[in-house]
């Protein structure tokens, strides 16, 4: 919404400036979204007189002028606009002047030989228009040597306010000022727009078909105008603010619109084949609108039907053949009430924005029309002229309008404190309210308040709260602070922990969609057990995945399809199939370890990048390794000598290794993939810890032990056989080789081992260390068979 500030004092009786005014907007809630003024761009520039022209003696298409600026001496100028003459007041640019359209500093010139300073403009060149043939041609009685700016009346701020869509009354200047005027900076104005007197009967009936349409139409015939242009200062201030001025009979409706925002639309009455009709256009139905368009119409549309032409589409924009050009004598003049919904909803469809509709579509005072078909016809005989007839009214009981009383609001004490946050009393709440034109009605704990019927957003107490409070400023509000509430320490989520492990670990968490097809699905789990939706958004996503695997096997290919290497990826979320759903903490990698590095060589991502990822999963929950087993292979879409399972007694709780071959296959996927399952539901629930464990400051040992062992014993065995020999003292047991060399005997392997103990209460003695040795070496060929190496 745009407005000149001249524009807001013809409603606004004020002497605050325009900073005070802008400050004042934006604390009502009214944003300023900028402040232009066109003088800007003029500065510099003057009103001058052609004293003199002459010929120029060396050019016969430039002109040699004596120009008075109001500096007190005459200035020679070349020109060569065709219009230029003698006794001419024109624009006139001294030297140093900048021009607006080149941004450039004008310059003294030498034109064929000869000086010139200054220089004569036209419009185009002031960015003041397009015409560029000629120069401007001022009105006689402007003096030479004033500011151009102010010769022209653009001397005047424009204001751009971003007005909010329950704020339907302030899209008019009207509703600001009358808005300002409430907060104390000013006082509002009577209209000066006055009742008429029709001299006639309207030879132009309206009809309302259905008042879900147009709930009341005001319409008056007005004869004999003359339609011309309509007077500088209103063409300058629509123009101002975007407009484009058209012709006095349309440059009416675009100003009241703005003004007091009330749209109201003119028909050259003799190019209206019948009555009016409001009803539903018939599908199919091209309309020719006013803005060079044509337009297929559904049955839901609201139109103006004149016999069998469509003259305007409902609230929303007149029709090109019975729209008011010069040549217009009678006019018919439109003030009515449509329907925001059927409004928005036309606008929406046909995609046509309007000034018209963003008023309607959000809300007009019901109560307007009156005014605006009087300030409409007002307007129309003072620029135009002609005889008005009586009002024409139509709605739905085709007499007069029921006006249904508007229920008051209750707002009570408490509700007003509560709400509000601090001490607000009725009275002063009651003085705010009466201020923004609600009737209120007083008595000692509640007011019973009547909004105006220019404030349809007004629907309950917190709204009545909200117009108290942007009056006496928001600013002005006490800061409070807020009650401290205890907060109650719990212990993390499972999902929490196992998410920032896996991203420390560097994995990348993924959200994926929770189908697939049936050709990736037939390679993970039973087709019996696969949950298909009878209605799939597409045949690619028809089964609720049995696993999360396939969405991130597909993720790593758009990746390797875009040239980018190395996924690494998780997903916390659901797998599906007949006996339910389980929550899963699913990972995959990709490609390599990491990017190719002077310091490092990239290997191939194998089995046990896998399971380094799934037993971080278990350790972030609290699992030790002594708590659960490892063993060789997994179900039928890992590989079945490159995966193991992970099982705690006789509970499964995740899979990892390499991806099977011809699943990798099936997904197009020529590169290495490896991933994991891990079955979250089935992992211990995360404890609050009460205190920070304490570390050992005692010097800590490591020994390595090689065990001769069977050659398919899982190095797993010896290590857990080894942290249950003594829970307390060691720590951590490592593999850091297996060896089946030539010197090995057949059918045996070596693995070596490195055990680390940390002391908690006293360094450990050498007999300590050495009973402890001989205990593990005992335990491991206890269980195992496996014997110290030689």
């Amino acid at each position: 919404m745009k407005f000149t500030l001249s524009w807001l004092k013809d409603h606004l009786d004020t002497t605050a400036t325009l900073q005070e005014i802008c400050d004042k907007l934006v604390n009502l809630g009214l944003e300023v979204e900028g402040v232009e003024n066109p003088a800007e761009k003029l500065k510099g520039f003057v009103v001058a007189h052609v004293v003199e022209r002459d010929k120029h003696p060396n050019a016969d298409r430039l002109s040699l002028c004596k120009i008075d600026d109001g500096s007190g001496k005459l200035l020679q100028v070349v020109c060569g606009a065709p219009n230029v003459r003698q006794g001419l007041k024109i624009a006139f640019a001294r030297e140093g002047t900048v021009i607006p359209i080149t941004g450039q500093a004008l310059k003294k010139g030498v034109i064929r030989d000869i000086e010139s300073h200054g220089m004569i403009c036209s419009a185009r060149e002031l960015m003041l228009g397009e015409d560029q043939d000629g120069i401007m041609e001022l009105e006689e009685n402007l003096t030479p040597g004033m500011e151009l700016a102010e010769a022209l009346g653009l001397n005047d701020s424009v204001v751009e306010l971003a007005i909010t869509p329950n704020r339907s009354d302030c899209f008019g200047v009207r509703g600001i000022a009358r808005d300002l005027a409430a907060s104390g900076l000013g006082t509002l104005k009577p209209l000066t727009y006055k009742p008429f007197v029709g001299k006639f009967d309207s030879p132009v009936k309206v009809t309302i078909d259905d008042s879900q349409m147009c709930q009341e139409f005001h319409g008056v015939y007005i004869r004999n105008v003359k339609n011309g242009m309509a007077p500088e200062a209103i063409r300058r201030r629509l123009e101002a603010v975007g407009q484009r001025s058209i012709n006095a009979l349309v440059d009416v409706t675009n100003y009241i619109t703005l003004d007091l925002g009330r749209p109201l639309h003119v028909f050259d009455a003799k190019k209206l084949q019948d009555d009016l009709v409001i009803t539903s256009a018939q599908d199919g139905e091209i309309f020719k609108a006013l803005n060079a368009t044509d337009y297929t119409l559904s049955k839901d549309t609201t139109i103006i039907r004149s016999g069998n032409e469509i003259v305007s589409l409902g609230a929303i924009m007149g029709g090109r053949d019975s729209g008011a050009t010069e040549e217009t004598v009678d006019v018919f003049l439109e003030c009515a009430l449509w329907d925001p919904i059927k409004v928005a909803t036309t606008g929406r469809e046909l995609q046509i924005l309007s000034d018209a509709r963003t008023r309607f579509e959000r809300g007009v005072d019901p109560h307007s029309i009156e005014a605006g078909i009087q300030a409409g016809v007002q307007l129309i005989l003072n620029w135009c002229g002609g005889e008005p007839s009586h009002t024409t009214i139509a709605n739905h009981t085709q007499g007069k309008p029921k006006k249904q009383p508007v229920p008051p609001l209750t707002l009570t004490q408490n509700k007003l404190w509560s709400l509000s946050g601090f001490e607000v009393t009725l009275k002063e709440a009651e003085e705010i309210l009466s201020r923004l034109g609600f009737t209120v009605k007083a008595d000692k704990t509640e007011l019973m308040v009547v909004p105006p019927s220019f404030r349809p957003d007004i629907e309950g107490a917190a709204d009545l709260v909200e117009e108290i409070l942007r009056l006496i400023g928001y600013d002005n509000i006490p800061a409070i602070p807020l009650p401290q509430i205890p907060i109650k320490p719990r212990a993390p989520r499972k999902t929490e922990v196992i998410r920032q492990a896996l991203a420390s670990r560097g994995l990348n968490e993924t959200q994926t969609w929770a189908f697939i097809s049936e050709d990736k699905a037939q390679f993970f789990g039973g087709q019996a057990s696969h949950l298909t939706i009878e209605n799939p958004i597409s045949v690619e996503m028809k089964i609720m995945r049995p696993s999360i695997l396939p969405n991130l096997l597909d993720a790593a290919l758009r990746n390797h399809n875009r040239d980018l290497q190395n996924s690494r990826l998780f997903e916390i979320a659901a797998q599906f199939s007949a006996q339910g759903q389980q929550l899963m903490a699913t990972g995959l990698r990709s490609h390599h370890t990491h990017e190719r590095h002077w310091q490092s060589q990239p290997r191939v991502v194998d089995a046990f990048d896998a399971k380094a990822d799934a037993l971080a999963v278990l350790s972030a929950t609290g699992l030790s390794g002594t708590s659960y087993q490892i063993e060789q292979g997994a179900v039928s879409y890992y590989h079945p000598g490159r995966s193991g399972t992970i099982r705690q007694g006789n509970r499964i709780l995740g899979y990892f290794g390499e991806i099977h071959p011809r699943v990798l296959k099936q997904f197009d996927i020529d590169f290495p993939a490896v991933g994991f399952e891990v079955f979250v539901d089935l992992l211990p629930d995360i404890k609050l810890k009460k205190s920070i464990a304490a570390f050992s400051n005692l010097q800590s040992v490591t020994r390595d032990f090689a065990f001769v062992v069977d050659q398919d014993l899982p190095a797993d065995k010896i290590v857990s056989t080894i942290l249950k020999t003594d829970k307390q003292l060691i720590t951590n047991v490592s593999v850091f080789d297996v060896y089946t060399g030539e010197k090995m005997e057949q059918g045996k392997k070596s693995v070596a081992v490195q055990v680390r103990l940390e002391p908690t209460k006293a360094t450990l003695t050498d007999t300590e260390i050495h009973d402890l040795s001989h205990k593990i070496i005992d335990q491991v060929a206890k269980t195992t068979g496996g014997k110290i190496r030689e």
